[in-house]
């Protein structure tokens, strides 16, 4: 198979666990003792199953998730997964989740898929192909001023100086945008900037795994993606992201900085 296929295959058989697991009493288990962060044998399940997908095509990859990483470290093939992407949104019975999976080569990102196994989308993006939806192209907003334009970020930490600025921030845009959404799933966030559901989505500080397939949605359905000082962002380790359809960014950039 095509890494397009095995990614998508990986992301299908990832959403039918969370189905199954929605049905069954969920346990959740508190990382590094963090009221913020959590897990559920549901996230460990569905990576299980998307390892098992991309080890069998593609044996000698590095596999890097949030619930663990295995293969190669020095290998240029890359996976980056995100198993359940939103899971407090899943413990709490909101359906707002996903799983995103990319895939980087020495020349970037390459694929990304974000799946939404409740509406069954799939949103998938190959590096200078496009974006699609279930096969269908998608394209970000033309909205170019924020009054008009709906906008989402978020924040997950007990760091009380990070909460202090998130809470700064939000302020600058709740004054100024028609509306401002905390969704929870960062990756189906990324994919509806894609779409055009939304017209930018910031958060700060993180992880590749959440961002590089939504990334690639919104560069190949025509949006640009930065950190909050407008520069291009690492694919490896935490950083800030922000996403838009391109029209708003200059103007989000500067509001980021509290120009």
């Amino acid at each position: 198979m095509q890494r397009i296929d095995v990614a998508m295959e990986a992301a299908k058989a990832a959403g039918a666990v969370i189905r199954d697991g929605g049905a069954q009493p969920i346990n959740v288990q508190e990382k590094d003792s963090s009221r913020t962060s959590i897990v559920t044998a549901t996230d460990l399940h569905s990576q299980q199953e998307i390892i098992k997908v991309i080890r069998g095509a593609c044996p000698n990859d590095l596999i890097v998730g949030e619930e663990g990483s295995e293969g190669d470290g020095a290998a240029s093939s890359r996976w980056y997964v995100d198993p359940l992407d939103g899971t407090t949104n899943y413990a709490h019975g909101l359906p707002f989740y996903c799983v995103s999976i990319a895939y980087c080569d020495a020349d970037g990102i390459g694929i990304g898929v974000v799946y939404d196994p409740l509406r069954q989308e799939m949103f998938v993006a190959r590096r200078r192909h496009g974006a699609t939806l279930n096969g269908r192209p998608i394209a970000i907003s033309a909205r170019n001023e924020l009054r008009t334009s709906v906008l989402a970020t978020q924040i997950q930490t007990d760091d009380l100086p990070r909460l202090d600025r998130y809470t700064s921030r939000l302020r600058r845009f709740l004054g100024v945008a028609r509306a401002v959404r905390s969704f929870g799933a960062p990756a189906l966030a990324l994919a509806y900037v894609a779409s055009g559901r939304l017209d930018v989505f910031f958060e700060d500080l993180m992880s590749p795994w959440d961002t590089l397939a939504g990334t690639l949605l919104v560069e190949e359905a025509g949006g640009r993606v930065t950190d909050f000082a407008g520069a291009p962002r690492p694919h490896d380790g935490k950083t800030d992201i922000l996403a838009s359809n391109g029209r708003l960014h200059g103007d989000i950039v500067s509001r980021l900085s509290g120009r």
